[in-house]
């Protein structure tokens, strides 16, 4: 049985979620930013998915600059500003916040006797990116505000809505 999940709850879920990620994790402040703002695609962004598969069929996507990926891996790792950040650093640090939204999103979703799991976070890097899903899924996007800078996190739902 699929989990159907009202888009206000949605909304609620994910802003909770990586506010609380942030905050725990990073001690950053996150902001919600008014709906419709994105980010500007012609910088280059990381971008770090992470499936969800069982009581909820998802994707969970958070994308960010590649310069408040830097700023995100300092503040995850204690690295100083002067000190070198290799690709993998930022990778690692960006596909594990992801992880960490999409299992607190996971045990927001959980229902009784229906297990819900997690892929492996995958990393995209580069500018112009436009994500496109399949047909049937829903993608919701929701944009915060750190340092003046957006981050964007989109949960694509494989989940048909009940009508």
């Amino acid at each position: 049985m699929k989990m159907l999940l009202p888009e206000e709850n949605l909304q609620a879920y994910i802003d909770d979620t990586v506010i609380t990620v942030f905050d725990a994790m990073l001690a950053m402040e996150l902001q919600p930013s008014a709906a419709g703002v994105t980010m500007r695609t012609t910088e280059t962004q990381v971008i770090g998915m992470v499936g969800l598969a069982g009581a909820v069929t998802a994707v969970i996507c958070l994308r960010v600059p590649i310069k408040t990926s830097e700023r995100l891996t300092r503040a995850m790792t204690g690295m100083e500003p002067e000190e070198s950040l290799s690709e993998s650093d930022v990778n690692d640090v960006i596909g594990e916040l992801t992880n960490i939204i999409a299992g607190k999103l996971k045990s927001c979703f959980r229902t009784n006797g229906v297990p819900c799991n997690l892929s492996l976070p995958t990393i995209v890097r580069g500018n112009h990116l436009d994500l496109e899903s399949i047909s049937g899924t829903e993608r919701h996007s929701f944009t915060f505000r750190q340092a003046g800078e957006p981050l964007v996190v989109e949960y694509y739902s494989l989940n048909p809505k009940e009508k």
